[in-house]
């Protein structure tokens, strides 16, 4: 496919650094044995990706597996090693496991062996969902590729390819869950903590493919830069977060959308929140017109479970009010009895699934009926504010000098004192269609010969 492909192509080299131009050559093959190489059969690498422009070359190889099978350390550091000794630029594994970057690892492997080789992990969704978007996008004009699209999807759609999402949470999930119910204390350096966190980052990747599909638009998970350039770093911060606070937290980044998709689970309260956050309209003076506003744009939104954050703009704690109440009654104490108005909104979807959240395979569940409905219901509907763009003044003429006007000899504005300053005729060259600027006349002066 990444030979006969080109949009594929890019859709899945462009990840790790390469883009196809019609002058590039992409030659694919399986199985490959390295010249000289005695490495026993077994450990042949699945396949070799050769990326041509020009005089340059770019080499990876290829390690997948498919179904339950995962990438194991040892294999990956043997192909690493490979890869040095015989000038390939990377190594690329591919599998039913998830990251949230192909920089990111389902598991660590010695520095060492990445300081001259390349290592990107990716999934078979990943790839799949590259392709479906690629097919619905209508990106193809040649009918043969958009054939070998078609195919490609239809096989690895199949259950019988092997392709699966994550679909539980780690062993330790359920005990963890009831440790904290019972009142327990995490601690962030424990097997179980970052087990439970590297779940959450495949399950909240998957999350982000499946809204890509959902969507037909590209949905990635939204990671600070320090997150995004350091796996490690990502999963200790947040196995901390997880231990103080008992949340797993989560951020999507959807095209046009009017803000990030927030996705939190509360271990303590076994709740799920979905939210967006809007700032509110500062052209609106009141609470309550900024207020209206927002539920102007939720009138057809299912009230259920839905909460309305109010944001101030000093320390203030956020006051949250259900939907349905701020529908029935704008006038609210807590809210409009407030000497500020709001800063910002959060629109959330708050669930509770009972004793499905502790169920390892059942908050997976939860996870993913929650976020497509959120959007349905509330996601899609949601539009930021902008300011409105700057009105030209109306242009007068007068015989005496006004403020706020242009006038022909001497064009003023501003406050009074700005009748002692002479605006550059350069400045005062726009006219008015309903009120046309009567400009001086060139002064006289000497002729200069454009010449030379």
């Amino acid at each position: 496919m990444l030979s006969a492909v080109p949009g594929l192509t890019n859709k899945v080299l462009s990840q790790f650094g390469q883009r196809a131009s019609q002058r590039t050559r992409v030659n694919t093959f399986t199985e490959i044995v390295i010249e000289g190489d005695k490495s026993p059969a077994k450990d042949r690498p699945d396949g070799l990706v050769v990326v041509q422009r020009g005089n340059k070359q770019w080499l990876a190889l290829i390690e997948a597996k498919i179904g339950k099978s995962k990438i194991g350390p040892d294999q990956i550091e043997r192909y690493l090693r490979l890869a040095r000794e015989h000038s390939i630029d990377a190594l690329i594994s591919i599998s039913n496991e998830f990251v949230a970057r192909p920089t990111h690892h389902p598991f660590s492997v010695s520095k060492a062996l990445l300081k001259r080789v390349d290592w990107f992990h990716v999934s078979w969704t990943s790839i799949l969902t590259d392709a479906i978007l690629l097919h619905e996008d209508s990106e193809i004009d040649d009918p043969e590729q958009a054939f070998l699209i078609r195919e490609f999807v239809r096989f690895f759609s199949h259950e019988s390819a092997g392709v699966s999402g994550y679909t539980q949470m780690p062993p330790c999930w359920t005990s963890t869950v009831n440790t904290i119910k019972a009142g327990g204390v995490l601690k962030k350096n424990s097997d179980e903590v970052e087990e439970i966190v590297a779940g959450w980052h495949q399950e909240v990747r998957e999350l982000s493919l499946q809204l890509s599909q959902y969507l037909s638009r590209k949905v990635s998970v939204w990671l600070t830069k320090k997150h995004a350039s350091n796996q490690e770093l990502r999963i200790r911060e947040e196995a901390e977060v997880l231990s103080k606070r008992n949340t797993l937290d989560a951020s999507f980044d959807v095209p046009d959308a009017a803000s990030n998709i927030l996705l939190s689970a509360d271990l303590k309260a076994r709740a799920i929140r979905v939210s967006m956050v809007l700032d509110a309209p500062r052209d609106k003076k009141t609470t309550k017109a900024r207020l209206n506003w927002l539920l102007r744009q939720l009138k057809d939104a299912d009230p259920e479970d839905v909460i309305v954050r109010v944001k101030w703009p000093t320390r203030a704690v956020d006051t949250d009010i259900s939907l349905s109440d701020l529908r029935e009654d704008l006038d609210r104490p807590e809210i409009v009895g407030s000497n500020t108005v709001p800063r910002a909104f959060e629109v959330v979807l708050n669930r509770a699934p009972g004793t499905r959240f502790a169920g390892r395979r059942t908050f997976v569940e939860e996870l993913e009926f929650v976020c497509p409905t959120f959007y349905e219901n509330i996601g899609q509907h949601l539009r930021s504010w902008q300011p409105s763009p700057p009105k030209p003044k109306t242009l007068e003429i007068g015989s005496e000098p006004e403020i706020g006007k242009i006038h022909p000899e001497k064009a003023t504005r501003g406050n009074e004192h700005t009748t002692l300053l002479e605006i550059p005729e350069f400045l005062t060259r726009m006219k008015s269609a309903t009120n046309p600027v009567v400009m001086a006349p060139d002064p006289p002066g000497i002729p200069v010969s454009l010449a030379g």
